[in-house]
């Protein structure tokens, strides 16, 4: 299995061989939902937060007397049977929506969604890191030539900084390296864009 790869203008050049233990993985769609899951709770935040009753505006004063009116006895109106009083058993801001999942699965997740990218040809490679300038003009040009429409998901290796700075302001693209690259952003690019040193990381990463 190969994929294409080009030069900084665009130009398509010698075809590259993926590993097959990266790239030719069985599908694990149940695996892959779960850690869209994990990722996405993990990134949700617990600011949610109720008053109570002793946090609401209203006054102490008891309502009415304790007896002879027939009614339930009450005893402030911040109470939260009445309208505008406090929240009985709201959140409180210490909610918590952290979840784990085992490194062994996480890879198993990623290979999946790399073998399905690749198998449907939904990767290209860029090579020529050391000749990038770090434009966004450049990238935009370059990317549109490679991927003309679509969400795409931009994939360098650490120290190609120029990469990051010329596409990181192009709206349609997603930024990542080989060491903070997920599954949640594989599955909502249809597309994938990885320099020649991030796919050789990717893959002695990922060989064991």
């Amino acid at each position: 299995m190969t994929i294409p790869v080009y030069n900084l203008v665009g130009k398509e050049l010698t075809p590259i061989d993926l590993d097959k233990k990266i790239f030719g993985a069985k599908p694990n769609p149940q695996l892959v939902s779960q850690a869209v899951r994990v990722y996405l709770s993990n990134q949700r935040s617990s600011s949610a937060h109720t008053k109570t009753r002793g946090e609401v505006q209203g006054s102490t004063r008891k309502i009415f007397k304790q007896k002879g009116t027939g009614r339930a006895r009450h005893g402030s109106i911040r109470a939260p049977i009445f309208v505008g009083g406090g929240i009985a058993h709201g959140p409180d801001g210490t909610q918590n929506y952290k979840l784990k999942m085992p490194s062994k699965m996480i890879k198993v997740a990623l290979l999946s969604v790399l073998s399905q990218k690749a198998h449907a040809k939904e990767i290209s490679a860029i090579k020529g890191s050391k000749d990038a300038t770090g434009k966004t003009k450049e990238m935009a040009e370059l990317i549109g030539k490679i991927v003309p429409v679509g969400k795409v998901l931009f994939i360098t290796e650490s120290g190609q900084s120029k990469f990051r700075l010329g596409v990181r302001n192009i709206d349609r693209v997603i930024v990542s390296t080989t060491v903070s690259l997920n599954v949640y952003q594989m599955t909502i690019c249809p597309n994938i864009i990885i320099t020649v040193e991030a796919l050789t990381a990717l893959e002695t990463k990922y060989a064991d």
